[in-house]
């Protein structure tokens, strides 16, 4: 394991977290409303799912390549834009909220993300020893 693995591990245990914390917390919100309990279920299940993810992607990361490689990439780096994004309205940058509405801030992080996935598949998408087509 380097450096390389363990970011994206790290990043891709980030993104698990959001992603079954906030679902975990939607379908829970249902049953039995607004209590604090799906809040706390939410994070934890968030945590472990994610942790476990992460551990996973930490330990085979160095073995995709290609398209592979650039879906983990851009996965990994939805979940610490999103991050990323909520931690400048959450210091209160000024503008930050005003700009960074959530459909706003769904989008910048999905086109960070999708970019951020290209530049790896353009770099590393190619089969050596052969030119790309025009």
């Amino acid at each position: 394991m380097n450096l390389k693995t363990f970011s994206l591990g790290a990043a891709s245990a980030v993104t698990t977290f959001l992603v079954v914390g906030a679902v975990t917390i939607a379908v829970l919100s249902g049953p039995f409303g607004e209590s604090p309990g799906v809040g706390i279920l939410g994070v934890l299940a968030g945590f472990v799912v994610g942790l476990g993810a992460g551990v996973v992607v930490a330990a085979f990361a160095g073995r995709l390549s290609g398209a592979a490689r650039a879906a983990l990439v851009t996965y990994a780096t939805f979940g610490v834009a999103f991050l990323a994004i909520a931690a400048l309205q959450y210091v209160n940058v000024p503008g930050a909220d005003a700009v960074f509405t959530f459909p706003i801030h769904l989008a910048v992080s999905a086109l960070l993300a999708l970019a951020a996935g290209a530049a790896v598949f353009g770099r590393f998408g190619r089969t050596p020893g052969r030119k790309p087509s025009v």
